[in-house]
C-alpha cells in the first residue's frame, strides 16, 4: 500500500499538516469516498502517531439508513476503528433544501466531537462541480475560491487530503484494495442540484473537455489567492480584523474599494452578503453620509449602523420588518431583586442600598418599556427638566442604542434611565433605603 500515489500523498498531507499524536475523527457514510479515506488514514494512522476514529451520523432520511449503520459497524470491526453513530434529526422543510439541512445537521455531529481535526472525503469532481455551482449562482471569489484542504470550523480543523484526487481514480484504488461500499440511492436524483450537474452537465464535459475538473480546481486556487489579497487590501483600508469593532469609513476610497471594503467587514462579522445592488447602497449610504448623519440599514437580522464616521454591526436591535425592539412592550417591577425583560432586551438588578440608587415608594405602578418620545426627567434638585432625547444626544449615545434602553417608569412619571441616571424626585437621601438599578445585555457592560 506504501507504493500507492494516493496512499504516499495522504501521508505526506496528513504528517505535514497534523501533529503526530493528534485526534483525526473521518466522517464515515460508508460511501466509496469515506471508504476509501478511513481505509487510507486506517493504514497510515498508526505508523505515523495519529488516532484516527470514525463517525457515521444517521439522518434517517432513506429506508436503508439502518442498512447503511451495519455496514458501517462491520468495516470499522474489521479494521480495528473506533465508530460513533450519531442520529440526528433533519428539517425536510428548511428553507435552506434538503441537502442544506442535512449537511448542516452532520456538520454540526462533527463540530461536537473530541477531536480536534475533520475528516472529510471530499475529492477533485466534488471541488470541480462547487466551484461550477458557485459560478451558476453569482456568488463572489470566496464562493468560488470552493474548499480548501485545511480549514477552521467552530474550534475543529476540518481537513481535506483527497482534493486533488478523482473519483475514478478513488474506485480504482478501492477496486484495488478489494474494498466494498455502499451506494446511496439519493445520489442518483437530478432534482438536486449537484446531481444534476454531476449526471447531466459533468458527462458532457467530460466529453469535450476532458480536464475540466482540473481546470476548475486551479481556478478555485486562483479564486482563493485573489480573495486573500483583497482580504489583505480591506484590512489595509481600515477594516477590523475583530468582529463588533468599529470600522472607520474613509470617504477618500474609490467605488471598489469601498464595496470590496464592504463586503470585508460583512464577512468578518458572519453577515450574509447582500446583492450587489444592495451592496451598492449599503456603501452609497454609509460612505457618502454627512458627518452627523444619522444611517441605519437592516440587512440579514442585523442593523448595519454608521456613528462618528465609523459603521458598526448591531445585533438584536431588531430590523423594521417587525421585530420585539421596535415594537411596544412592558414588563411589570413589583420590586424583586432581577427582572428578566424577555428575549433581546436584557435584564435588570437591583442592588439594595443606603444613601444612593432609587426611593422606592410603597404600591404605585412601577414597570419598563422602551421610549415612545417626548420624555423628560430632572437628574438633580436645582437643575431644569431636560428632554431625554436632548441627555442621550450630550452623552454621544448612538441613535440605535437610545431604542433599546429599558426605562423605569412609576405611573407616567420616568424614573430611571441606563447610563443617564435617576429621576431627582426619586433618589435617595442621606441614610435612606434604596435600590441601585443596572441594566445588562449579553456581551456588552452593564449600565447602571
Amino acid at each position: 500500500m506504501g507504493s500507492d500515489p494516493i496512499s504516499s500523498d495522504v501521508r505526506a498531507r496528513l504528517t505535514g499538516s497534523i501533529p503526530a499524536g493528534a485526534g483525526v475523527c473521518v466522517g464515515f457514510s460508508g460511501g466509496l469516498d469515506s471508504t476509501v479515506l478511513l481505509d487510507l488514514l486506517g493504514e497510515i494512522a498508526p505508523e505515523t502517531g495519529h488516532k484516527v476514529v470514525a463517525l457515521h451520523v444517521h439522518h434517517g432520511l432513506s429506508p436503508n439508513a439502518d442498512t447503511w449503520v451495519k455496514f458501517c459497524e462491520r468495516f470499522c470491526a474489521n479494521h480495528g476503528i473506533a465508530l460513533t453513530i450519531e442520529r440526528v434529526r433533519v428539517d425536510a422543510d428548511s428553507p435552506q433544501g434538503l441537502e442544506s439541512a442535512a449537511r448542516m445537521a452532520r456538520y454540526a455531529a462533527y463540530c461536537a466531537r473530541p477531536e480536534p481535526y475533520i475528516a472529510l472525503a471530499h475529492h477533485l469532481d466534488d471541488q470541480a462541480e462547487t466551484v461550477l455551482f458557485q459560478l451558476l449562482r453569482g456568488t463572489g471569489l470566496k464562493g468560488i475560491a470552493a474548499m480548501p484542504e485545511l480549514r477552521p470550523l467552530m474550534g475543529k480543523i476540518v481537513f481535506r487530503p483527497l482534493l486533488v484526487h478523482s473519483r475514478a481514480q478513488l474506485r480504482v484504488y478501492a477496486e484495488g484494495r478489494g474494498l466494498r461500499w455502499i451506494e446511496d440511492e439519493s445520489n442518483a436524483r437530478t432534482q438536486h442540484d449537484r446531481n444534476f450537474l454531476r449526471h447531466e452537465l459533468a458527462p458532457l464535459l467530460d466529453a469535450r473537455f476532458p480536464q475540466w475538473q482540473d481546470s476548475l480546481a486551479r481556478f478555485a486556487r486562483h479564486a482563493g489567492t485573489a480573495g486573500e489579497l483583497l482580504d489583505a487590501l480591506a484590512t489595509v483600508d481600515g477594516v477590523p480584523a475583530r468582529a463588533g469593532e468599529a470600522f472607520p469609513l474613509s470617504q477618500a476610497l474609490t467605488g471598489e474599494r469601498r464595496a470590496n471594503a464592504l463586503r470585508a467587514f460583512l464577512a468578518r462579522n458572519a453577515v450574509a452578503m447582500p446583492s450587489e445592488a444592495l451592496l451598492a447602497e449599503m456603501s452609497r449610504q454609509l460612505f457618502e453620509a454627512r458627518d452627523d448623519a444619522r444611517v441605519r440599514i437592516d440587512h440579514a437580522g442585523v442593523a448595519i449602523v454608521r456613528h462618528k464616521g465609523a459603521a458598526r454591526v448591531e445585533r438584536g436591535l431588531g430590523a423594521s420588518t417587525g421585530s420585539a425592539r421596535t415594537a411596544q412592550w412592558r414588563v411589570d417591577w413589583r420590586q424583586e431583586s432581577d427582572v428578566d425583560l424577555g428575549p433581546e432586551r436584557g435584564s435588570v438588578h437591583f442592588e439594595a442600598a443606603v444613601g444612593e440608587g432609587i426611593a422606592v415608594e410603597s404600591g404605585g405602578d412601577w414597570y419598563f418599556s422602551p421610549r415612545r418620545g417626548g420624555e423628560t426627567i430632572r437628574l438633580a434638585a436645582g437643575q431644569p427638566t431636560r428632554t431625554l432625547k436632548n441627555l442621550l444626544q450630550e452623552r454621544e449615545m448612538p441613535v440605535w442604542q437610545r431604542d433599546e434602553f429599558p426605562l423605569l417608569f412609576h405611573g407616567e412619571r420616568l424614573v430611571w434611565v441606563p447610563g443617564v441616571g435617576i429621576a431627582a424626585e426619586y433618589a435617595c437621601k442621606s441614610g435612606e433605603k434604596g435600590v441601585c438599578p443596572s441594566w445588562r445585555m449579553a456581551g456588552k457592560a452593564p449600565l447602571c
